[in-house]
């Protein structure tokens, strides 16, 4: 697979070629990397699974002597969704405890966005996420330091973390990482918008 300056070149070289569009040639030309099957714990999800394929690279497109894995939208269809390469664990040792999963990562050609994420669960549905999405990767990056910190509650009942991409491209993961830190480490939990104290815009002017 070429370096990543040169994927951008190669995928409008196939599409006036063979009449694909973007897309298509991305994807495509994504495919030719043989990736082996993922390692114990890693599986696929998302909204749209089916859509994306996931494995590790050949040792030759290794990250500091390390294996890493890619997550590539792999459709024939355009994209609708995003997939996610992900682990699930108990909770349970890790209440009252503040994490981290952290790794470095890149983008191939990403055509919306992507990004790692942390995510803590209760009985009742999520309770905390970060997703990288108010700080998200698009397009070609190269390797990019990524963390999310959350705090897990006396609630929790699982955690979840991995990389996701939505639309197509891929994105490549080295050096996972998911550790207890501090309290000195500042939580990434994506907040909603905060609520006005009172109602505003109702009144619309006369015509």
């Amino acid at each position: 697979m070429p370096q990543h300056k040169d994927l951008k070149r190669l995928v409008r070289a196939r599409m006036a070629e063979t009449s694909e569009n973007y897309t298509q040639a991305l994807t495509a030309l994504l495919s030719l990397t043989r990736l082996d099957p993922l390692p114990d714990g890693w599986f696929t999800a998302g909204s749209h699974p089916a859509d994306y394929g996931a494995g590790l690279l050949p040792q030759s497109c290794a990250y500091d002597g390390r294996r890493v894995l890619r997550l590539r939208f792999r459709s024939a269809d355009p994209p609708g969704g995003f997939g996610t390469l992900m682990q699930s664990i108990d909770a349970a040792q890790y209440r009252g405890c503040r994490v981290r999963f952290a790794a470095v990562i890149r983008g191939r050609e990403v055509t919306d966005w992507a990004g790692t994420w942390l995510r803590i669960d209760t009985a009742h549905g999520a309770r905390a996420i970060d997703n990288m999405r108010d700080r998200p990767l698009r397009g070609t990056v190269g390797w990019t330091e990524a963390a999310n910190v959350l705090d897990i509650g006396p609630e929790a009942v699982s955690v979840h973390f991995g990389v996701l991409l939505a639309g197509a491209g891929a994105v490549d993961l080295a050096r996972p990482r998911f550790e207890v830190v501090g309290p000195d480490v500042p939580v990434t939990e994506l907040t909603g918008r905060p609520l006005a104290a009172e109602p505003r815009g109702l009144d619309f002017g006369t015509a």
